[in-house]
């Protein structure tokens, strides 16, 4: 039995349909939508911040600041266990974790110590600063419910980087409310809040 070409066209157009409007039951419904965060810096916090200090006049230079690899991406990082780390599918930074981790840094020195002369790396030679921050992170993730670790190694030398003034090692945990990566970040961002007090300490030390 012979189909005639215009009954198999029809026949095919049917079929196509068919699938097509299989699909879309299959995928009907809300879908997941990505979710983008921010670390939170103490310029946009609501609540009044004493400040370490006020020196107006002293110029910082913030970089450059190191992170290890794991971090250098766009999904943010939970850790499942001592060894196990895992990539939030749907949850993602804003931007790029060295650039959050430095701009939150620059605006939480700015408030704790009362001048907007910081800079990041690198900066002009028409620019100079009085005082270089180098960090270099080694842990920066946390379980969720759980806590948050941030481990870093930093240094403060002269402004032209040939003299090392004051270093540390810092390690800062933080308990994590719940089991959202709302909570986890918030976390990450008090973290950050605390080593930059400790640095911001370091350079009001000096600055004396």
């Amino acid at each position: 039995m012979k189909f005639k070409p215009h009954v198999a066209g029809q026949c095919i157009l049917l079929l196509a349909v068919l699938i097509i409007s299989g699909c879309s039951l299959l995928s009907s419904g809300p879908q997941p939508k990505t979710r983008f965060y921010m670390l939170s810096s103490l310029a946009s916090s609501a609540k009044a911040v004493q400040p370490l200090a006020t020196l107006p006049q002293v110029a910082i230079g913030i970089g450059p600041i190191r992170l290890p690899e794991y971090l250098d991406r766009r999904n943010i990082i939970v850790r499942n266990s001592r060894n196990e780390l895992e990539l939030a599918e749907l949850s993602q930074w804003a931007e790029p974790m060295a650039d959050t981790f430095a701009r939150v840094l620059a605006d939480n020195l700015s408030v704790l110590l009362g001048t907007h002369r910081i800079t990041p790396f690198p900066w002009r030679s028409s620019m100079p600063v009085d005082y270089q921050l180098t960090i270099q992170v080694a842990q920066f993730d946390g379980m969720l419910g759980e806590q948050v670790i941030l481990r870093a190694q930093w240094q403060v030398f002269t402004g032209d980087g040939k003299k090392l003034l004051d270093f540390g090692y810092s390690i800062f945990e933080e308990k994590v409310a719940n089991t959202s990566i709302d909570a986890l970040v918030t976390a990450e961002s008090s973290a950050a809040e605390r080593f930059s007090r400790e640095v911001g300490a370091a350079i009001v030390r000096l600055a004396k």
